[in-house]
């Protein structure tokens, strides 16, 4: 066995073992130049102990021995590489210094001194913006708010129309700029509706009939040239009676004011001669308020609807209607919608 490590063989398996060499190139920048002044020499770095060993030495004695640290100026050239062929990088250059600024918490610390004021602006004179609030908050003042702008004088103004209503005792007469008035539920359940045509001999042998719509979609007509005076025929509570005195005649029994949907009032010719219209159409409540439709705004025509009631949840809506047409009983029912009445001829219907 080989143990003079002059005579050992070179190991080529371990390159990465071999020991650390400068490159000549500084070595040289590392040489003292001439003329300047003489540095202390280095101290000797002690062998490594790998190395001893693998040149055969003993490594018993440096075991327990700490081991040098190396200069600083050999710390400061330490390669981070992995190679050990590569030359060592310069040391990096020496960091600017910076002023010290405390962020620490220890009261003891002398205070930085506070910066210098800075120059004050001119104040910026910015417009004032409109307050508009967003707050939950009822006590907060509100701006008022706008008024809406004004109608053009050339658009006429919209106005919502209200019907009439009449009181016990007065007297309201119908106009085409107020056609409708609307009795109370007080005046729509108690009694009795007396409608009346007042007219004279001279407009001729005028009759009253009215077609009727009940709650139970039942439609007829009820008038007293056929003899059929009830409304429903043959009727022991009927909710139309027709009559004659001095003049024709229609009463509504209030009571049964929810049974009936609706009715017009038509006025014919018996004899079926052209009328001269004229007189007045009366309608009374049980309470004595009364309500007029003059016919002498009618022109031409062989028969007239004078009047439409509706019921509109338990009151009476009365409506003039006064229009003249040209046919008979069955023309003037189907023209509003009573079309659900069978026919013999044109007057008589069939029960």
């Amino acid at each position: 066995m080989i143990t003079d490590p002059r005579f050992a063989p070179k190991r080529t398996d371990l390159p990465w073992l071999r020991r650390r060499r400068l490159p000549k190139s500084a070595q040289a920048t590392q040489s003292t130049p001439a003329g300047a002044a003489a540095q202390p020499p280095r101290p000797a770095r002690p062998p490594a102990p790998l190395g001893d060993f693998l040149a055969g030495h003993s490594t018993h004695s440096r075991r327990d021995e700490p081991a040098a640290a190396p200069p600083p100026a050999a710390r400061s050239s330490a390669s981070s590489s992995l190679d050990l062929d590569e030359p060592a990088s310069p040391p990096p250059p020496p960091r600017p210094t910076q002023p010290a600024v405390s962020s620490s918490l220890d009261l003891d610390e002398p205070a930085s001194p506070p910066p210098p004021p800075r120059p004050a602006s001119p104040p910026v004179q910015t417009p004032p913006r409109p307050s508009v609030s967003s707050s939950l908050d009822l006590d907060e003042t509100s701006p008022p708010p706008s008024r809406p702008a004004a109608a053009p004088e050339s658009s006429p103004a919209r106005r919502r129309r209200v019907d009439a209503r009449i009181k016990p005792g007065e007297r309201f007469v119908m106009s085409p700029t107020a056609p409708t008035v609307t009795l109370t539920r007080l005046q729509s359940g108690i009694g009795t509706l007396t409608i009346e045509a007042a007219a004279s001999d001279e407009v001729g042998d005028l009759r009253l009939g009215c077609a009727y719509e009940l709650a139970n979609d039942l439609q007829l007509t009820m008038q007293m040239t056929q003899g059929n005076r009830f409304a429903p025929p043959h009727s022991k509570r009927p909710v139309l009676v027709g009559g004659h005195d001095r003049f024709e005649r229609v009463q509504v029994d209030l009571r049964q004011c929810r049974g009936l949907r609706r009715l017009i009032v038509y006025a014919f010719s018996e004899k079926r001669q052209p009328l001269k219209w004229g007189g007045t159409l009366i309608v009374t409540t049980f309470g004595g308020g009364r309500v007029e439709v003059p016919m002498d705004v009618l022109e031409g025509g062989q028969i007239a609807v004078l009047m439409s009631i509706y019921q509109v949840r338990g009151e009476l809506v009365l409506r003039a209607e006064m229009q003249a047409l040209f046919g008979d009983v069955r023309d003037a029912a189907r023209a509003y919608g009573y079309d659900r009445i069978s026919w013999l001829d044109d007057r008589t219907p069939v029960e």
